[in-house]
Parts: structure tokens; sequence; C-alpha cells
């Protein structure tokens, strides 16, 4: 066959060489080939079933607009104590004779000793704020704390003193304001606003989850809005906080109001309570040590102060 396609002893034995190659890369390509097949002979059969995964609730991830409403949210809420709003300082006056303010105004403020606290340090930054809301339990009517209105920040420049006579200086001398510089404000800032000296703590990682203890609580007030209800996407404070279980990323399920309803076809016309059911859930955000604050995630119907939260 050879001498019939390659008459020419050259080209023969170019042709033979060739052949030889190509059998010896053939051979080890056959033999892995056979001992794959002795190999499939021994694995097992195995049955696959359908099954179902759990995915436990604090590894669903909020959605973007759900991130975006709690980050813009989480820097509005703040709640105050009898002894934080005493020892605020006041906005007495500004670098010049107006009563109204704005982002890059000097101002001044009296009584910013802030006792018991280390004195902010130059371009710290502090909250100014106004219209204090005491937040009543709707069970008790007791005060759990006061509900701050943000209308700005303002950046430390320099501490309040003493001012001496320098003709005199052994002489009585004046106390000198504070001053400091807003750098950014919500609406016009105002004489006898309150600057806040609290620190503003990184927010915490929200991890949506039911509550590992049972939860009973009520709603406290509707932040934000004077209307009587909140619906969807709206934030409700809770009498409850950390010193009761509460932590960021609780999901709570708001309750239907208590009803009862009169059996009219029993002679004796007896009333029943009829079972409250679920109408929408919350998110909690934010927590202080009595009050928590939760995002309305889920509304069928609306939210009104008094109304029942339970977990999980």
């Amino acid at each position: 066959m050879l001498h019939m396609l390659f008459p020419h002893p050259g080209s023969r034995s170019m042709a033979m060489r060739c052949a030889l190659a190509a059998l010896s890369l053939c051979l080890p390509v056959l033999a892995i080939a056979q001992v794959a097949q002795e190999d499939v002979l021994d694995i097992p059969t195995v049955k696959i079933s359908p099954v179902a995964r759990i995915t436990p609730l604090d590894e669903v991830p909020l959605s973007d607009k759900t991130l975006k409403l709690l980050q813009a949210m989480l820097r509005q809420p703040v709640v105050l104590s009898d002894a934080q709003v005493s020892e605020s300082a006041r906005i007495i006056a500004g670098s010049d004779k107006r009563v109204m303010f704005g982002t890059g105004d000097r101002v001044y403020a009296a009584g910013a000793d802030y006792p018991g606290q280390a004195l902010p340090v130059r371009g710290q930054r502090l909250r100014i704020f106004r219209e204090l809301r005491p937040l009543k339990d709707p069970q008790t009517a007791e005060v759990l704390g006061y509900e701050a209105h943000i209308v700005g920040s303002a950046s430390w420049v320099q501490s309040n003193g003493m001012a001496g006579d320098r003709e005199n200086p052994q002489a009585s001398t004046d106390r000198v304001a504070a001053t400091l510089d807003i750098v950014a404000s919500e609406q016009e800032i105002m004489v006898g606003d309150r600057v806040l000296m609290t620190q503003i703590a990184p927010p915490e990682p929200i991890r949506p989850h039911l509550p590992s203890q049972a939860i009973q609580a009520r709603v406290l007030g509707l932040y934000g809005t004077g209307q009587q209800q909140a619906s969807q996407n709206q934030i409700i404070s809770i009498n409850q906080g950390r010193s009761h279980g509460l932590e960021v990323g609780h999901l709570l399920t708001i309750l239907s109001r208590p009803a009862t309803a009169r059996d009219t076809t029993d002679p004796l016309k007896e009333s029943w309570q009829l079972p409250q059911e679920r109408t929408g859930t919350a998110l909690v955000f934010l927590t202080y040590e009595r009050i928590a604050y939760a995002l309305l995630t889920e509304v069928t119907e609306g939210v009104r102060v008094g109304d029942a939260l339970a977990g999980p």
C-alpha cells in the first residue's frame, strides 16, 4: 500500500515515521479510556430526589428600597432622657442680629458646660434639636423618654469660658458663650434651639430575624407624621427597647385591634371576643434602653398608637 501511495523511497520513509508517531500518541489515550471505563463500572448508582431547602430569615437580604429608607431614617429619631435635655446647650445669638440661621452661619450657645462629660474637641459634630415630644406608654401613661426633632448639626469651634477685665484682672468676670459653626440644616435654625452633645454611633447592621423570646409590645407613637394612622414605609416607636430583649433586625407582627361581637342568634345575646389577626410587619432598626423604632414593611390597615405588636 505504501509503495502505491508513496512511490518515492524518501516519501515512504517519512510516511512510516508519521504513522508510528501517531500510534505512540494514541496508545496512552486508549489506555486511559480503558482505565476510566473500568472505574465507571465500580461507581454505585445514586438516586436523586427533590428536597425543600429552608432559608432562615436572617439570610434574606433587604431590598434596595428598604435599605435606602433605613439609611435615611437612621439619622432622624433621637430619644433623650430628662438629664440629657437639662444638660444641653442653648443657642442664644448669631454673628449678627438675626434670629434664624442656616448652613455656614456662626452661632453662640450658653450652658455648654456638659457636666459629667468631656467637652467637645474642635471640629466635633453636635446635633441641634427642638420640639421635644414626651413619649408616654399607652398602657401605663409613664413618660419613657423625649423624642427630639433634629433640625441640623454644628461643628464645635470654641468652648465657653470667662472674660476678664484687662484693666483690672482681679475684678469680676463675665461668662463667654461657646462658638459653633452650622454645617447642616434640615430647616431654619433659631435662637432657643438646643445643642445636643451625644456621640453618633455607627448604625448596627440590620439582619431581619425573629425574636428568640416572646415579645408583647405596643405602638408608642407615629414618627414624622401628624396623622392618626401610619401606613407602609412609615416609622413607629415601640414601648419596649433593649432592656426588654428587642434587637435591631427583629421582625414583629402587627395585630388587629381587639374587637367583640354579640351573638344575636342566642337568647342571652352574649358578647364574644374576636381573635386578633395579623395586619402587618414591622422591622426594628433603632433601639434605646426602653424604646425602639421600627419601619412598617408591610401593612394591610392603618397602624395607630396603642396597636399591639408580637414576636416571634
